[in-house]
């Protein structure tokens, strides 16, 4: 009897890890699903918003995204994000008029040197063309409203709106 009642609990010991090892792999797609389905993302102040157009230079193309603005007890200023893309066809020195808003008239004029490290560290100069967005003066990344980063193959400015 005792043999019985030892075979048995170590049969069920192991069809229980064999479950346990197995159930994931089967339930996966319908776990990823029920996730997907929640309607999660990333903050915007993160992410820096969604992208509105997309403006062609020679050779490289400019992301600029919607205007973000802080949620409650968030500290930061609103900001415009736009993204050099890709690194790679970047001049050296990148001096660009960018519309911003979308009116025909550019918004701020947007200064930068392109280093052949990835990991230097990079300085931007915005002159501000429009009062609505804040001029900006050799800065890197101080504070997420108002900062450059270079992010795989591309390079993003984020530029401070005018409260």
């Amino acid at each position: 009897m005792k043999s019985l009642s030892a075979r048995l609990g170590y049969t069920g010991a192991g069809l229980t890890v064999f479950a346990a090892v197995l159930v994931p792999f089967f339930l996966y797609g319908v776990l990823s699903k029920g996730f997907a389905s929640l309607g999660l993302h990333v903050d915007e102040m993160y992410s820096g918003g969604p992208k509105i157009r997309t403006v062609q230079a020679s050779g490289y193309t400019i992301d600029i995204h919607r205007t973000v603005s802080p949620h409650f007890f968030q500290t930061e200023r609103p900001f415009v994000q736009l993204d050099w893309k890709p690194v790679s066809a970047l001049p050296a020195h990148v001096s660009d008029l960018v519309d911003v808003d979308g009116d025909g008239q550019p918004d701020v004029r947007v200064t930068f040197d392109v280093p052949q490290d990835p990991k230097a560290s990079l300085r931007v100069n915005v002159e501000s063309l429009n009062p609505r967005y804040v001029a900006m003066q050799i800065v890197g990344k101080p504070k997420y409203s108002s900062l450059i980063v270079r992010v795989d193959d591309a390079i993003l400015v984020r530029i401070p709106v005018a409260q």
